[in-house]
Parts: structure tokens; C-alpha cells; sequence
């Protein structure tokens, strides 16, 4: 925290560091916060102050402390002056920090999720927003439902938007592409890391934008788009599963005619764990799988590999091995 710090104490941090400073500062202890300030203290240059005015502060701040005198190590007088010295710049930066905090909570409504976490969201207008694992919704709370219904997005994301009386379009800002609705049902997975990102559509009529190319693109129920982020280049397919994307919600992980190896590979991202494929079957990593496993419970999800493939999973040194049964 020390860079934000430095840059926060000489006035040239911006609302997004300053964001990122207050959220690193909640999430310290106490303690961590006492030796943060004492660090500061020490590193902290006073030779702007003469040593015979120290020394008189000193003397002043132990007669009205100690009616005797005790011995006092050298590093605590130091840190006594030095508390004395920038109590005042501490209190005025904790102000600071404070009216600009405030100001940037009453401008932007924030909601985060982290690993394995997920969250129901309602907007102003009335849109349902259910943000899956790591995903990222903003909007400026000023404006939203009164000049437009814009908001910022990174993750996936399963989307009810409301019609409103008006004709202001929903519209998701996310990693190149703008996707314009009215009112309408959707999964909308784009997270920065991804090469792409996909929209499928249940209900309704969605409008997608790329700002790299210029592209625009109409989806209609029951189809798919992918957005290619390097390229920007939109493209749709026809999809007569477009629900299955949003499986998530109910905790299931949905494949159909979809190589083993993955589905392996999806099992390992969403569980954190490392599969290995012992078996002798050269074969089983072509094969191709349809099914519905559990998202939630990876017990079950071993016990469907297991009976569906005649192995048995062994879990060795935070490893799960998938070998031939004896």
C-alpha cells in the first residue's frame, strides 16, 4: 500500500486508486493499520523542526505526563515527537479521505463477487441481475433511470430487464462491446481474461455494438453471438439450448456431446483441482460426454466419472488421479 499511500499524501491519486486505497484500508486489522502508521512515522522526515524546539516539546509533553521521572527508550520519545508533529496532517488527510469516499459513494453504485461466490442484484428500474464467480457490475447513481440505464460489466452475468414506460435502451458496456435491450432475458459471459465473449438470448431482442470494428449485430431467442475481443468481430449461431448456459444458477454444470477431456478440464476450473487421467484406455479422453453434474458437490461429480467409466478416483497429495479399476 506504501505507492498509494505516497501518492494520496502529495494530492495526485485518482478516484479509481483512492477507491482501491479505501478497500485495501478496510480490509486491514488493527493491527496491521498501527504498524502501517507506525512505518509512516519513522520513514517520515522532520529536520524541518530544530532540535532545541524537539527538545523543549519534549520536555513539556513528559512534565505533564510523568510525575516522576522514568527512563524512557530513545525509539518511543521519537515516535512521541513524531505523533505530536503529524497528528494534525493525519487528521486532515483522514478528512480528506472521508469527504472523498463520500463523494465517490454517492456517484457510482459498486457490486464484486469473488471465488465461488454469487450474488442477486435489483437496479433502480427494476432489472434482475444475477452476477456469477468473479464478476464485476458498476453504474453512476445519479444518471441510471433518469438520463439512461447504462452499466459497466466484466464476468458472466444472467440478465431479466425490465421495459420500462420509456424508450431508454438497457445497455451493458463490457471489454469492447455494447449490447442494447429493451426488455429481454440473457446470459452474458465476457470476463477480460477470455478470448471471447458469448450472449445467449432467451427472451426478447438484443442489439450488440464492437467499438473496435464498428459492427453491429441483431440476436434473436434462441441464438448465440460470440464477440472475438482481439479482432472485435461479432458472429452469431443458431442455439436450441441457449438455458444451458445459465446452469450456473442452479448449481448444475450442463454438457452435451462435449469431448471428456473438457469436461475434465471444466470440472478442474470450477472445483480447483487437478485432474490426472491414469487409465489405460487411449480412448477415454476422446469420447464424448453428455450429461448434467453438480456444481457444487464434487463427491458426486467423481462418483458419475467413476460409474460411467469404470474407474476409480484416488485423491494423492491435493491430486485427483482417475485410474483403471483392479
Amino acid at each position: 500500500m506504501s505507492k498509494l499511500e505516497e501518492k494520496y499524501r502529495n494530492s495526485y491519486l485518482t478516484l479509481e486508486e483512492l477507491r482501491c486505497l479505501r478497500e485495501e484500508v478496510n480490509s486491514m486489522s488493527d493491527e496491521q493499520l498501527e504498524e502501517s502508521l507506525r512505518k509512516t512515522w519513522e520513514l517520515t522526515e522532520v529536520s524541518a523542526v530544530e532540535s532545541r524546539d524537539l527538545d523543549k516539546l519534549k520536555n513539556k509533553i513528559d512534565n505533564k505526563i510523568f510525575s516522576q521521572r522514568h527512563t524512557i527508550p530513545l525509539y518511543v520519545k521519537v515516535l512521541r515527537i513524531a505523533a505530536v508533529i503529524l497528528l494534525p496532517i493525519l487528521l486532515v488527510s483522514t478528512i480528506y479521505l472521508y469527504r472523498e469516499n463520500t463523494l465517490l459513494g454517492q456517484k457510482e453504485f459498486v457490486a464484486s463477487t469473488g471465488e465461488g461466490e454469487q450474488v442477486t442484484l435489483s437496479l433502480p428500474d427494476g432489472t434482475k441481475v444475477t452476477l456469477n464467480a468473479n464478476s464485476y457490475l458498476s453504474y453512476n447513481l445519479s444518471e441510471y433511470n433518469s438520463k439512461n440505464r447504462r452499466i459497466e460489466f466484466n464476468g458472466e452475468g444472467y440478465f431479466r430487464v425490465v421495459k420500462t414506460s420509456t424508450i431508454t435502451p438497457f445497455s451493458i458496456e463490457t471489454n469492447g462491446l455494447v449490447v442494447s435491450v429493451l426488455g429481454t432475458t440473457f446470459n452474458l459471459c465476457s470476463y477480460s481474461s477470455d478470448a471471447t465473449a458469448e450472449l445467449f438470448l432467451e427472451e426478447g431482442r438484443v442489439s450488440l455494438h464492437s467499438l473496435k470494428t464498428g459492427q453491429n449485430l441483431t440476436l434473436l431467442p434462441n441464438q448465440k453471438a460470440i464477440f472475438h475481443q482481439d479482432s472485435g468481430m461479432l458472429t452469431i449461431e443458431k442455439d436450441n439450448y441457449v438455458t444451458d448456459a445459465s446452469a450456473w444458477r442452479r448449481g448444475e454444470l450442463v454438457f452435451r456431446n462435449v469431448p471428456l477431456e473438457n469436461v475434465l478440464e471444466k470440472i478442474s476450473e470450477v472445483y480447483h483441482v487437478s485432474i490426472v487421467v491414469g487409465t489405460r484406455n487411449e480412448r477415454f479422453k476422446e469420447d464424448l460426454f453428455t450429461g448434467v453434474l453438480s456444481r457444487t458437490n464434487i463427491n458426486e461429480v467423481l462418483e458419475v466419472i467413476e460409474h460411467s467409466y469404470h474407474l476409480k478416483a484416488v485423491l494423492n497429495n491435493g491430486e485427483i488421479k482417475l485410474i483403471d479399476l483392479q
